[in-house]
């Protein structure tokens, strides 16, 4: 059976199968992502204050989980094994999540976390890989493009899922779901493709870190782990500390087995790494204290149609999806076409928007009404969208370009624990939007107080980037005079 089409001719083979499979993947992701804390506070009669908590605890597995997906894949699996096999797991949990049982919430939320530790790693280093030279510098555009894939998916998910939610229910969306997930990872089993930095096929005879049986026990032993912390998730805390702390040994060790050369690059990615955690952090709100802001303080009444809260996060990949290629036409053609733009620029730049972003969350509050206006929140999260655009596919173009060869899926994987990172730091940040007092009639005033914070953190992030960007080009001038 083949099935090839090639719609993307500027890139090499295979990218536009590593595309459809990201956009399929991440319609499932997010279409759960975007109904879950409503979904969970529904069916299990949760508090706000838990259901952010559990919330926070998927987010975050579900990323930390890409340490042993990124692991496997460079280790046993392969990296287009893993990424069907995550596929598969993830549509699996999908399938258990339609039990009314708490007991397989628990198993279904154990099985998405582990399918996208497997999928999300494998799938972003896979583009580096279609390049025979590492630091090709064709792999901006193509990330950039790849990062498209991934709001096309987050696009249509939260928009169809609030609708079907509310007019036919859970059942028809969990099964939407599976179907969708299921074509991508059929899609990408069946297209050949040629990874050009790609070590040889594992052989499962020769060590027992590669033997099948050990990888099956391996898989099955997480599942059973990552059943208890969901079903203890109130004792989450604990674990991610230690997981962080794991983390920081791991990379720590390869750092250690570096040559110099190598090291350098380390730092800069482990420099990304803490950017991407903080940018996270702030970022996610969307799937949880920006989630119950849009349901109980924002007025969603739009030419007489009532949307869905889900429904509003599809503004971000809508604005992704459009300005997007335009913000890559207008750097290419106009910002960088006769010098290449330092990349604390674009950092810098992604988080004073992410600042307005929530500046005009904050001014949204402010006025005497009960509800705020939509209009409000589409100009911040428009401003939100375009420093995503700054700052998101920038790191992912220069994990894959800064890291070792032999480290490649495992840097992959550090660059997405940030997001696990993220989300934990924003769980714990989102519970400051909740005022218990006002659980029944929200208080505006009270998110004015909440989204003013959060517009001072990335300002402060940005000032100091563009302080370490006049430090640099000051030791360079310095540098070019002595000599």
């Amino acid at each position: 059976m083949k099935m090839s089409f090639n719609v993307f001719k500027k890139y090499p083979q295979g990218f536009n199968a590593l595309f459809c499979t990201q956009a399929c993947f991440n319609f499932s992701f997010y279409g759960l992502k975007s109904i879950f804390i409503l979904y969970v506070i529904a069916q299990f009669d949760l508090s706000e204050k838990e259901s952010i908590n559990l919330f926070a605890t998927l987010m975050a597995l579900s990323y930390a989980a890409s340490l042993i997906g990124g692991w496997l894949a460079d280790n046993s699996l392969g990296t287009k094994s893993a990424i069907v096999l995550g596929g598969i797991l993830q549509a699996a949990g999908i399938s258990f999540l339609m039990s009314t049982s708490q007991e397989f919430c628990f198993i279904a939320l154990a099985l998405i976390s582990l399918g996208s530790g497997f999928f999300k790693p494998t799938l972003s280093t896979s583009v580096g890989m279609l390049f025979e030279n590492p630091k090709d510098p064709q792999k901006d555009k193509a990330y950039s493009t790849f990062y498209l894939a991934m709001n096309l998916g987050s696009f249509v998910a939260p928009l169809l899922c609030g609708f079907i939610s509310k007019a036919y229910g859970g059942y028809y969306n969990s099964l939407l779901l599976i179907i969708v997930t299921l074509s991508g990872g059929i899609y990408l089993f069946y297209e050949r493709i040629y990874f050009k930095q790609s070590k040889e096929p594992p052989n499962f005879e020769n060590t027992m870190i590669s033997h099948p049986a050990f990888v099956g026990v391996l898989i099955f032993s997480l599942l059973l782990f990552l059943y208890f912390i969901f079903k203890y998730h109130s004792s989450f805390n604990h674990l991610m500390g230690a997981i962080i702390i794991g983390s920081v040994v791991y990379f720590g060790r390869i750092f250690y087995q570096s040559n110099s050369e190598e090291r350098k690059d380390l730092l800069s990615i482990l420099l990304y790494i803490l950017l991407f955690t903080v940018f996270c952090s702030l970022f996610e709100q969307a799937g949880s204290s920006l989630m119950l802001f849009f349901e109980k303080a924002v007025d969603r009444q739009i030419l007489g149609i009532e949307f869905p809260a889900a429904a509003l996060l599809s503004l971000g990949p809508i604005f992704v999806l459009i300005f997007g290629p335009l913000l890559i036409l207008f750097s290419e053609k106009i910002l960088e076409k006769n010098r290449k733009i330092d990349g604390l620029i674009k950092l810098g730049l992604g988080f004073l928007l992410t600042a307005l972003s929530f500046l005009i969350l904050a001014i949204s509050s402010s006025g005497d009404n009960n509800l705020a206006s939509p209009f409000w929140i589409i100009g911040a999260i428009f401003l939100q969208t375009i420093g995503e655009l700054w700052i998101v596919p920038i790191g992912f173009s220069n994990i894959s370009k800064l890291s070792p060869p032999r480290f490649r899926s495992l840097m992959m994987s550090f660059w997405l624990m940030a997001i696990a990172y993220g989300h934990y730091i924003g769980g714990f940040i989102a519970q400051f939007s909740i005022d218990d007092s006002l659980l029944n009639a929200p208080s505006l005033i009270h998110y004015r107080t909440f989204f003013l914070y959060l517009s001072i953190i990335p300002c402060f992030i940005a000032v100091l980037l563009f302080l370490l960007l006049l430090y640099k080009r000051t030791c360079h001038k310095n540098i070019l005079i002595t000599s």
